[in-house]
């Protein structure tokens, strides 16, 4: 990120740019034994700005295939998506706990830049069985208090 606003800082400086850093949709990972990677707003951000009726949050567990010769729990990874209800679901917040966590958030980074709805992920083919699908697969809300448990392929 620090590159990118350096870049961004040197074309004002010296190139006579007036683009400036945009901090709402910078990807970031955390490199821990499972890693987590985000983009956006954080489902508290989200309720802050926007207000509890107006948000919407799509979530999952999710089982990575490499897990599942090692027999390793189910119910570890996570996948969640917090959408703007007022603007068409546009996702404002973009989450994952999982294997290759930095992998994924990058690969999603552009579609948040791009300002992505809920409904851009659920049109999109995902590739099965990649962890990462699970973004294109999501349809229980937090607000339903229904089981995100995972259902098998």
């Amino acid at each position: 990120m620090n590159f990118k606003a350096g870049q961004l800082l040197a074309q004002r400086l010296f190139d006579g740019s007036d683009v400036k850093m945009d901090y709402y949709a910078v990807p970031t990972t955390v490199f821990t034994p499972l890693e987590y990677g985000s983009i956006g707003y954080s489902e508290e951000e989200a309720i802050k700005k926007y207000g509890a009726d107006n948000i919407e949050v799509y979530h999952s567990h999710y089982w990575p295939l490499e897990w599942t010769v090692a027999k390793r729990s189910e119910s570890t990874c996570y996948a969640k998506l917090i959408c703007n209800k007022q603007d068409d679901e546009r996702v404002l917040g973009f989450h994952v706990a999982g294997p290759n966590a930095g992998e994924i958030t990058q690969g999603y980074a552009v579609a948040m830049k791009l300002n992505a709805k809920k409904k851009d992920f659920d049109m999109t083919v995902g590739i099965h069985p990649t962890c990462s699908e699970t973004f294109t697969t999501l349809n229980i809300t937090k607000r339903s208090g229904k089981d995100i448990s995972v259902a098998g392929c």
